[in-house]
């Protein structure tokens, strides 16, 4: 089954445009393989920020954190930050 595609129109600088064009060049690939590509790495990216978030939340309404002083402890005791 293919997947359905649709088309979108959007404005940017002409500058990003010019080094998307040249990139495109480079890798023999289209624009729009570029854009499809950036944009599926924006909401990959984006998805599992959100989920780290929703995570973060869960933990924070069910008790699971710990306080700013024991994050201190624990990153002085690693060597993370200056004692």
């Amino acid at each position: 089954m293919a997947l359905e595609e649709k088309t979108v129109s959007f404005r940017a600088l002409a500058e990003k445009i010019d080094a998307l064009d040249e990139l495109a060049a480079a890798q023999d690939r289209p624009r729009s393989y570029l854009i499809n590509e950036a944009i599926s790495n924006y909401i990959e990216l984006h998805a599992y920020h959100d989920s780290l978030v929703r995570k973060g939340l869960e933990a924070a309404r069910t008790g699971q954190v710990i306080s700013h002083e024991e994050v201190v402890k624990r990153l002085k005791r690693a060597g993370r930050i200056r004692q």
